[in-house]
């Protein structure tokens, strides 16, 4: 049995070292983001915990690397899906009133159009399922709710939609430079 078998077993077995050694490892997978996520942190550590322990249990952890590397990539995973949950909420929680202004002026207004125009030729230049997973993540999903509609692993939507970023950045500076698609 190897080591972090052995610590597999520990941890679904629920003994303490082992629980309080994860717990470390998290910790110190978190700390970069504590700034950022506040009062956040301290829930988000227990729901990885949690989360961390059924991923366990279901046997997904292939043992590619080793278990503390797994460990800090999973919350890592969390943490940044987190903060792209509190990212939407705060813009959908801002006040109409604040928002409240003049009329945009009419270069403000061109430039809104010739925005809309340029991504609209670029999201129709991309290929479907870049589009798809556009509208998932234009819906609010998460990786997770992506990963269960499509039958992908949460790993291979984040490679998809990353690689679907890098086309549609090609995409924009080609069409910037004046060349057809």
């Amino acid at each position: 049995m190897t080591a972090d078998a052995e610590w597999i077993a520990l941890l679904l077995a629920g003994d303490a070292a082992a629980i309080a050694q994860v717990r470390t490892w998290v910790g110190a997978a978190l700390a970069r983001y504590r700034n950022r996520l506040g009062a956040e942190v301290e829930d988000l550590e227990q729901e990885v915990l949690l989360d961390l322990m059924e991923a366990l249990a279901a046997g997904r952890f292939r043992q590619q690397s080793r278990l503390e590397t797994y460990v800090h990539a999973f919350a890592r995973y969390k943490c940044v899906d987190r903060l792209r949950v509190l990212g939407r909420r705060d813009m959908v929680e801002i006040d109409e009133e604040a928002l409240a202004f003049d009329a945009p002026s009419a270069l403000d207004e061109l430039a809104q159009r010739e925005t809309a125009a340029l991504a609209a030729r670029i999201a129709a230049a991309l290929p479907a399922p870049c589009r798809e997973l556009w509208e998932m993540i234009a819906d609010g999903m998460s990786y997770r709710q992506m990963s269960g509609a499509t039958g992908l692993s949460e790993g291979a939507i984040r490679v998809r939609v990353h690689r679907c970023r890098q086309r549609a950045i090609e995409l924009r500076l080609r069409l910037l430079a004046g060349e057809d698609l």
